[in-house]
Parts: C-alpha cells; sequence; structure tokens
C-alpha cells in the first residue's frame, strides 16, 4: 500500500512524556515493560513486540475489564472465570519517548484511514483490529518508535511502543513505589459501583476455582494477553 505509506510517513512525528501505567498478572510484573508479539489493536501474535501503556488510571482500569471480563455476558460465568484470572498489578512507568505516529487528532486518522469506531471497537472486532494494526505495521516499518491514540475506552490515551525499535535511551522506566497490587479488581469506572454494575461483589483475583468450566476459550485468550 503505497499511498497509504506515504500518507502516514508524511504525518509529523510526535514526542511523548510524564507517568503511564500498565496492567499485569503478578507473576509478569518483572517483564512488565518488555513488550511482546501478542494480539492486540496495535501489534499480532507472532509480529513486532508492542508495549500497551495508557492514562488515566481509570482508562486503565476499565481497559481490565473490556479485555478480562466484559466479554463474558453471563454473569455466573463471569464470576467462574473471574475466579481464574490471576491477581495483577498496577504498573506505573516514566516514559520519555520521541518519533511517535500520533492519531490523536481527527486529522491525523483521516489521513491514515482509521474512523473513531475501530478505535473504540469491541475486543473480538477482527476487522476494525485488522485495520489498525495495519496502519501499526506501517509505522514499524518506517522507524516509528510506536502510536499514541486515543483510547478505547473513551477515557484518556493509549500508547503502544514498538519495544525492538525504541533506542535504549527512550524505553519507559518502572516506578516500582508505584505498584498497585490488586487482589480484588478496582471498582469499574464505568459505574462507580464495585465490581459488575448489577451490585455483584469486587472481583477477588486471589481465588482460583478448579471446578469452574466458564468461557475456557477467553480464558486461554486471557492467558496470552498477560
Amino acid at each position: 500500500m503505497p499511498a497509504e505509506r506515504s500518507r502516514i510517513a508524511a504525518l509529523t512525528p510526535a514526542s511523548e512524556s510524564g507517568h503511564w501505567q500498565r496492567h499485569v498478572a503478578s507473576a509478569y510484573v518483572r517483564e512488565a515493560l518488555a513488550g511482546r508479539g501478542g494480539h492486540g489493536r496495535w501489534g499480532t501474535r507472532g509480529g513486532f513486540p508492542v508495549l500497551y501503556l495508557g492514562r488515566p488510571r481509570d482508562s486503565v482500569v476499565v481497559e481490565a475489564y473490556r479485555h478480562l471480563v466484559d466479554p463474558i455476558e453471563d454473569p455466573a460465568d463471569r464470576a467462574r472465570l473471574v475466579a481464574q484470572i490471576r491477581p495483577r498489578v498496577l504498573v506505573t512507568a516514566s516514559v520519555r519517548v520521541t518519533n511517535l505516529l500520533d492519531l490523536r487528532s481527527v486529522a491525523a486518522r483521516i489521513v491514515v484511514g482509521l474512523t473513531d469506531a475501530d478505535l473504540a471497537s469491541p475486543t473480538d472486532d477482527v476487522e476494525a483490529y485488522r485495520r489498525c494494526q495495519e496502519v501499526a505495521r506501517i509505522a514499524h516499518d518506517l522507524g516509528r518508535h510506536g502510536v499514541v491514540a486515543p483510547a478505547a475506552t473513551g477515557l484518556g490515551e493509549t500508547l503502544a511502543l514498538f519495544t525492538d525499535v525504541i533506542p535504549a535511551a527512550e524505553r519507559p522506566v518502572r516506578i516500582a513505589e508505584s505498584d498497585e497490587h490488586w487482589t480484588t479488581f478496582p471498582e469499574d469506572p464505568r459505574t462507580g459501583g464495585a465490581g459488575e454494575a448489577d451490585g455483584a461483589e469486587v472481583l477477588d483475583l486471589g481465588r482460583v476455582d478448579r471446578s469452574g468450566r466458564a468461557n475456557r476459550a477467553h480464558l486461554r485468550l486471557v492467558r496470552d494477553e498477560e
């Protein structure tokens, strides 16, 4: 797609700095900022490694719900599934990075051929993900260090860094003293309630229900994304 490549190349690279966050399974907290080649809005399984960060905190919390909880519609199945999700940590990183593809403006999104709906699509929207992944692939091929865009939550921004091309001096630095340990999911900022909107208890991430069989395909996906 030479035309699309030239349009993306013509966009002025952006820089970003400040504190950004992400949630990870506790077992992987030491590797929280490594990036990985997994399925996501801006990367594909087996592709170049991507590190996803977000801000503010509410947006990151909602992303946790969107990926780990929302895909399960039945409350009973949801409770059984969440009981099998490992405890998590909200990690804060200090970021100072250059050469980003900045999609925060409507004009830039028009240039690359992405809509607001593409950026805010559900996690199972294959076509929307494919369009975003293609833009990220071209940006990566051009040597951009990542993509900064409105978060799918509608509450903040997402920073997707291509960790195989970021210079060592620009790698995010974990602020370990700011780690926030989740043994239960925080309240869902979309509802202002604990856990689900219907008043269910806060979701306990410390329990392991070995008999739970709720949506094992989704559970495998959750483990992939952790």
